[in-house]
């Protein structure tokens, strides 16, 4: 069993995490004694893994008498979980996880003293993400919401877990392909119906799935602001209002299976610069390394994180637009807990704001108190 330096924190850590345990049953793993487990201590995510349980008891036993900070599950089953190395496991099949982290997302996230904080606004861009996936996964390829289940990470975005027996089989290179759909990853136009040389597209009414989406973001991106128009044509906002002025005639030419002629000496090289911009904003970003990886641990649901104590709730996709992970991961109680904070910027939490702090000893709840300590920004004061 890997052990870290005792420390006060990480005993009031652990003290907090084990009482949570004791009070709840984590049932969310299916063929718990298939999958391979993983730990972690403070400031260190994964100290252990290569662990496996016969039984769900014998996994929150686990829980209860270890109190890891970190606790996650690999999305395959193997015969051997335990065994090492990867090979001697023998691997049986796999779900599909999907992740959609705020900070691998493109977005500005504030950090201090390398500890990021991340806002609603970056969360919901996650989650808006979560959406997006759902959509491919039930139009474009038919999976059923039951096989489909959501969980927040704990700290930064959103895990999606498909169990469907459809997927489980799928080798490697069989999950590249879907993920290089999923992501548009190596699209061909001409294979879609879209020929630049004679500026030809499928109509509305076409089967291609990817085609609808390109057609679709095609009529948003001209409903766009100029500015918008401006960057993707790359144009100057004098000759895109030009452009704009025959908006409606090139939304119509699309019912008609055309592509309009933007600029009669750039043309393909135009509509070309548009279906790149389209797919990337029609696609989905999901993690490829996640995704097609068999033998990574992730997260188990309604466990504890530790950087944050936020537990990582498991989420009915009807519940998932109005889940505020800010308050509705919230397990600890509003006790006061003096701390010692180095620097905080103002921050929200359980519908209650706090900070901006620096070099401060405060009285604070208990749920702030192991957020900021797991994010290593504040330590116990004694008393």
């Amino acid at each position: 069993m890997y052990q870290l330096e005792s420390s006060l924190e990480s005993d009031f850590l652990k003290k907090q995490f084990s009482s949570f345990y004791k009070n709840n049953f984590v049932d969310s793993v299916s063929n718990v004694e298939l999958r391979e487990f993983g730990f972690g201590v403070f400031k260190r995510k994964i100290a252990n893994r290569n662990l496996s349980f016969f039984s769900l008891k014998e996994m929150n036993d686990f829980l209860r008498n270890e109190s890891p900070l970190f606790f996650s599950y690999s999305n395959s089953c193997y015969k051997f979980p335990s065994r090492t190395p990867m090979v001697s496991k023998e691997w049986i099949k796999a779900d599909l996880i999907y992740e959609f982290d705020a900070d691998e997302l493109g977005i500005d996230v504030e950090e201090i003293d390398g500890v990021q904080w991340f806002l609603h606004e970056h969360l919901n861009e996650a989650k808006k993400q979560v959406f997006r996936l759902i959509d491919f996964l039930e139009s474009d390829f038919g999976f059923l919401r039951k096989d489909i289940s959501i969980n927040f990470s704990g700290k930064a975005g959103y895990h999606v877990h498909l169990k469907s027996d459809l997927i489980q089989d799928l080798n490697k290179k069989s999950r590249i392909e879907l993920v290089d759909y999923l992501t548009g990853y190596g699209l061909d136009y001409a294979n879609l119906g879209f020929y630049f040389d004679t500026l030809s597209c499928p109509k509305p009414n076409t089967k291609g799935l990817w085609s609808k989406r390109i057609l679709k973001g095609i009529r948003e991106l001209f409903e766009s602001s100029e500015e918008n128009v401006s960057n993707v044509l790359k144009f100057s906002l004098k000759k895109t209002k030009g452009i704009l002025s025959k908006k409606e005639v090139i939304i119509d030419s699309l019912d008609k299976g055309l592509l309009f002629p933007i600029d009669e000496k750039k043309k393909s090289v135009l509509w070309k610069n548009v279906l790149d911009y389209v797919v990337s904003k029609e696609m989905s970003p999901i993690d490829r390394q996640t995704s097609v990886d068999l033998h990574k641990i992730v997260r188990v649901p309604n466990t504890l994180h530790g950087q944050t104590g936020f537990i990582a709730r498991s989420i009915p996709l009807d519940n998932l637009k109005e889940f505020d992970p800010f308050k509705d991961t919230i397990v600890f109680g509003d006790e006061p807990v003096r701390i010692k904070i180095t620097k905080t910027p103002r921050f929200t939490l359980n519908g209650e704001h706090f900070g901006p702090f620096e070099n401060k000893i405060e009285d604070l709840p208990l749920f702030v108190a192991v957020y900021l300590i797991g994010k290593g920004c504040a330590v116990l004061e004694k008393n």
